[in-house]
């Protein structure tokens, strides 16, 4: 039975054409996966069907789900729609959750406005809804809040926000992107049972095709606001009638073509580190408990090599990071980068200089009211230059990256999400480090960005002699852009090695887990055709 039926969707925003005559159908208890690369129209089609445009949109087509048009209704209307009969799970969900709202009445919410229950039976269905997610009553109370909960556990209070009306349709927009391996497989596993549970369709939106292979029954590709290609995900996937799926498909088995420049001698010695951090008192007068987040971490990355960090969250990968980086004290252990020690308020330029980090966010870690000259001239403070000559660098920089000289004097929002991460790597450039730090520098961008950026960062490589140290829960990427990496658990590495040999024969028991829990594109559709 058709669930949802969406004919000739269009979409301007201020004029500009965003969506063309977007057509599909969804049965119910069906996973439909929309995939495609950033700006392509994915999530904007979800907006249109939830009603949620910015200003100066024009929407025509129609999207009737269960006999109604959902364009066709009021704001007021699509208020009574919302949560309870159409869900919605977003990509970021820290910045979906409220911050100062416990999680238990922020699940109840959905149930109190919507006239379904009173407050003392919408608790009820809050606990029962996050013990649904995996959010049990021992270890996470209602009156917990979103920032006292790892990024994998705040995406279970989403979707248990999501269902908690049992809606018919639940639209997940990229629900897995910033999670590491194992918690993805957690949630998308999650996702499957809750719609073979509910009966209910699930849009799964996502540029992952593994993900697509593995969960999604049919699947449509979108291409600049229109649908390319669509049908069972199977065949389709196996025959890639259209240039731009087989694009798509080259792109996510994408190697850089990496020249091995890797000399023995040390650049970053790290020796027996420890770091740990105050708990609450759990006594008023009791003694101050204490978690050990890295313990007794050692290694040694050399010039001109990639050295890999993976792991799940929690194992301490951001805190190695944040050590090695040199902004926070450590309690025990040694951190030398190019023979000089490293360690908070004793660091000069010249030595801070050395080493650049390019973060997960490019648009969060600009400043947004400021012009791209200015924002990729800030390191200059560690290693000055003439005035007359930061402009020539700035221009060069952005040339090198792949960018336009002119681009200086735009702002940060005028680009797209791969454009701004070439950005922040011109700007880790600029003062010509030996080290750069990569942290989850790839995991927000689409396969094709990705390959991008990928060829970008063997091709800088290459020419600067430059050592990363390349942190990512993307073993994928990892496998591709490192000579080693490195396995962290629990605040220790408990395995590291070339990366060919580590992929291909595992020997500690979490490494084999974290592969046999990564998506892979052609077991996914193997299993299928089997």
């Amino acid at each position: 039975m058709t669930l949802l039926s969406v004919e000739n969707l269009s979409l301007s925003i201020h004029g500009t054409p965003i969506l063309r005559d977007v057509s599909f159908r969804m049965r119910e208890g069906e996973v439909f996966g929309l995939v495609g690369e950033s700006g392509s129209g994915k999530s904007l089609t979800a907006f249109s069907l939830m009603q949620l445009l910015p200003d100066g949109s024009r929407l025509s087509g129609r999207a009737v789900l269960n006999g109604v048009d959902l364009l066709g209704l009021s704001e007021s209307q699509m208020c009574a729609v919302r949560g309870r009969d159409v869900g919605m799970i977003f990509q970021e969900p820290m910045t979906a959750l409220n911050p100062v709202q416990c999680i238990g009445d922020q699940v109840a919410e959905a149930l109190i406005v919507h006239g379904a229950a009173n407050r003392a039976d919408a608790a009820r269905v809050a606990r029962e809804k996050l013990n649904r997610v995996g959010l049990t009553q021992d270890r996470f109370p209602l009156s917990r809040f979103p920032h006292e909960l790892s990024g994998g556990q705040r995406q279970r209070v989403c979707i248990a926000m999501a269902v908690a009306l049992r809606p018919k349709l639940l639209i997940a927009d990229e629900p897995t992107t910033a999670l590491d391996v194992t918690t993805q497989a957690q949630i998308l596993e999650l996702l499957k049972d809750l719609v073979a549970e509910e009966r209910m369709g699930l849009l799964l939106i996502t540029h992952d095709l593994a993900v697509v292979a593995g969960m999604a029954d049919h699947v449509a590709v979108m291409q600049s606001g229109q649908i390319v290609e669509q049908g069972e995900t199977g065949p389709l996937f196996q025959a890639r009638a259209h240039d731009y799926t087989r694009t798509l498909f080259a792109a996510s088995a994408h190697q850089p073509n990496r020249t091995a420049l890797v000399t023995e001698a040390p650049l970053l010695q790290v020796r027996d580190l420890r770091r740990s951090y105050a708990l609450p008192r759990r006594t008023l007068l009791g003694p101050v408990p204490r978690v050990d987040a890295v313990k007794g971490v050692s290694f040694t990355l050399r010039q001109g090599e990639s050295l890999g960090l993976v792991g799940e969250s929690g194992c301490g990968k951001s805190t190695l990071t944040r050590a090695v980086l040199g902004l926070e004290p450590v309690q025990g252990g040694t951190i030398t980068l190019d023979g000089d020690k490293v360690e908070p308020g004793a660091m000069t330029p010249a030595l801070r200089s050395k080493m650049q980090v390019v973060f997960q966010d490019p648009y969060g870690s600009f400043n947004p009211r400021h012009k791209v000259a200015r924002l990729v001239s800030e390191p200059f403070h560690l290693a000055p230059a003439p005035a007359a000559e930061q402009r020539d660098r700035i221009a060069a920089a952005l040339t090198e990256v792949g960018m336009a000289p002119s681009d200086m004097e735009k702002y940060i929002h005028e680009f797209s999400g791969g454009q701004r991460q070439r950005i922040a790597i011109a700007r880790a450039l600029i003062v010509r480090p030996k080290l750069i730090v990569l942290d989850e520098a790839v995991s927000a961008l689409d396969v094709r960005v990705r390959a991008q950026i990928l060829d970008l960062l063997a091709a800088l490589q290459a020419s600067h002699g430059l050592s990363y140290l390349f942190i990512s829960h993307d073993l994928h990427v990892v496998r591709a852009i490192t000579d080693r990496v490195m396995v962290m658990q629990a605040g220790q590495i408990v395995e590291q090695g070339e990366t060919e040999s580590v992929f291909t024969a595992p020997q500690h028991a979490y490494t084999r887990q974290l592969i046999a829990a990564t998506p892979r594109l052609d077991t996914a559709l193997a299993a299928r055709s089997a």
